[in-house]
């Protein structure tokens, strides 16, 4: 059973949380986010990224030893407050754009628990990625974006956090990207017991978004085996709330021979049926798929295929390497190949269908989107998903609770 702890975070006043707390680390636009820097010399920001101010190239631990300096100037002035009292934080996220709602209590957890598969993982992570924010963590000596986990579905947390919310919040405050974001405190004793008992009789904490930022705690307790550095920040979310979007698979750099007779290619895993020309079929169900090329527009369906135990398996992401990338593309390393990326469904696909018609991409996969479900049955049976398997919300911001190490 996974340990659940309350903590004294280190956070933003009120007035200036709208400044300091940035979109999640994970962001990949870099020049919004040194335009962000620039305008606003308050964000979460001038911890984590530094080195995009610079023209200068420099060991990264340099930057980090800035971002550190940052916090301790913003400390000592009043800007960030430490707790007085180890809490809990029950943190609301509501997505107005699409109308979702997500609650969850902010926490720690244990390291040990990692490794003893109590927190349970579904994907490999990159030995590059776990340094970086490995030393990110060890020189700002600050975690600003918990690891989302998510639980089986408890009624007492509901309870404990339908009570936490009838107190005034911490924080409620809007950002650019339309979304709310709520705060409250469970700081009483008798709450604080009653949250770390009821998540003890969970039998096991799943990650949903963050296993680099779980590897790189683990990375730093055992180079830094300081008692403090054992337990490390996460919102535990019910697995019930998550929202999850699949990836479309985007094919570059094909040769013309890879596209030819591709219908009669595909025939001997899929059904394949015409789509309307032109757009991309979006999948109604599991082992659907849409494909689109240039002159292709299908809708694919896989052929009856034997069954297996391996929960991994019956992925569709596994099945698009198995019948499409691995047979016909000649794609045998998803994670390397410079030719395959991904985007999130969500996304706005018109520039995707600009970069096809243009020729700087050849082909747009899409598959139906995984379940917490799924994303379970695979960690329990200690497998791993193929990369970009699912995309999942909320996404956190950065900077709103800290933990300080």
């Amino acid at each position: 059973m996974p340990v659940f702890f309350p903590f004294r975070a280190l956070r933003p006043t009120k007035e200036n949380i709208t400044k300091f707390s940035a979109k999640t680390s994970d962001f990949k636009n870099q020049e919004e986010v040194l335009a962000d820097m620039i305008i606003n010399t308050e964000s979460y920001y001038h911890v984590t990224k530094q080195s995009l101010l610079s023209s200068v190239k420099k060991p990264i631990e340099h930057f980090f030893k800035i971002g550190a300096e940052f916090v301790k100037q913003k400390t000592e002035s009043g800007d960030l407050v430490r707790e007085k009292v180890p809490c809990f934080y029950v943190y609301r996220q509501i997505d107005h754009a699409t109308g979702r709602t997500y609650t969850g209590i902010i926490g720690l957890v244990d390291v040990i628990d990692l490794e003893n598969n109590s927190i349970k993982k579904h994907e490999l992570t990159k030995v590059v990625r776990e340094e970086y924010l490995y030393k990110q963590l060890h020189f700002t000596e600050v975690l600003g974006e918990p690891v989302l986990m998510g639980h089986e579905h408890k009624p007492e947390i509901e309870e404990i956090i339908a009570k936490a919310k009838t107190k005034n919040p911490v924080y409620d405050f809007k950002t650019i990207d339309n979304k709310e974001h709520i705060v409250w405190l469970i700081n009483t004793s008798e709450d604080l017991e009653f949250v770390t008992e009821k998540f003890a009789e969970i039998p096991a904490f799943y990650i949903a978004d963050g296993h680099h930022r779980c590897a790189s705690t683990i990375r730093n307790y055992h180079r830094n085996p300081e008692p403090i550095n054992r337990y490390f920040m996460v919102f535990l979310l019910d697995e019930n709330q998550f929202h999850i979007e699949s990836f479309h698979r985007i094919l570059s750099g094909l040769l013309p021979e890879e596209l030819e007779n591709l219908k009669e290619k595909l025939s001997n895993y899929f059904e394949v049926e015409e789509y309307k020309k032109g757009e991309l079929f979006k999948p109604e169900r599991h082992s659907q798929f849409g494909l689109l090329t240039r002159d292709l527009s299908l809708k694919l369906s896989l052929k009856k295929e034997p069954k297996t135990s391996n929960p991994e398996a019956h992925l569709d992401v596994s099945i698009l390497e198995k019948k499409l990338f691995i047979p016909i593309m000649d794609i045998h390393h998803p994670r390397t190949d410079h030719r395959l990326s991904c985007i999130a469904s969500s996304q706005d696909f018109k520039p995707m269908k600009k970069l096809l018609n243009a020729g700087d991409i050849d082909m747009v996969i899409s598959n139906f989107p995984i379940s917490f479900s799924e994303v379970k049955q695979v960690a329990d049976a200690n497998k791993t998903m193929p990369p970009k398997s699912t995309y999942i919300e909320p996404k956190l911001r950065g900077g709103m609770i800290i933990q300080k190490f």
